[in-house]
């Protein structure tokens, strides 16, 4: 009978490290499952596709520069543009230029002609915006709903809702975000399944 040698050190830690480094995987990529089961995986790379285009051609165009901030969401190829611009001139071309892309079937153009929102204000839009997603999570408007569904766009404290939902989900979201502090208005840019 032959005697097998003892492990070494190395030898134990790597056979105690794969399965943690395959636990450890798995439970990364189950992070990259999309949640929203409304939307399919396809749908949701053509959003962004059709999002990064509709920067493009935004600012490959010199009659925006520094002084337009423009936020830019698409959602179940509905587009949401928010924010600010300098002229009004610049809010028409910007429903022309993303109009034309191909794929893009509704344009909501809710950009104000004014000067861009200061550092403050923009940092100020971001806490808005996760302080009205917290309160979806903790608040979850409808019963079994995943509160994930609705994207969240904050342009000078008002917050803009997407997402493909039915009529109730959506009128039940915009009211709870309404009672969030700070909230001067809430628009809904949804796609309803009803």
């Amino acid at each position: 009978m032959t005697h097998q040698p003892e492990p070494t050190r190395h030898e134990k830690f790597l056979k105690l490290a794969q399965p943690l480094a395959l636990l450890f995987l798995v439970s990364l990529l189950a992070g990259c499952v999309p949640r929203d089961q409304r939307r399919s995986t396809g749908t949701m790379i053509d959003d962004q596709t059709l999002e990064t285009r509709a920067i493009d051609v935004l600012f490959s165009r010199p009659e925006f520069d520094t002084d337009d901030h423009i936020k830019v969401e698409v959602h179940n190829k509905t587009l949401l543009m928010a924010g600010e611009t300098k002229s009004e001139s610049n809010k028409a071309l910007a429903t022309e230029l993303t109009s034309q892309l191909s794929g893009m079937t509704r344009v909501v153009n809710e950009l104000e002609v004014m000067p861009p929102a200061s550092a403050g204000d923009r940092l100020g839009n971001s806490y808005m915006t996760a302080k009205v997603n917290s309160v979806l999570a903790v608040k979850n408007p409808v019963a079994g709903f995943d509160a994930t569904r609705i994207k969240v766009v904050t342009a000078r404290d008002v917050v803009y809702l997407m997402g493909t939902v039915t009529q109730a989900e959506g009128d039940t979201a915009a009211e709870v975000v309404r009672n969030v502090g700070g909230v001067a208005k809430v628009v809904k840019v949804f796609d309803y399944t009803d």
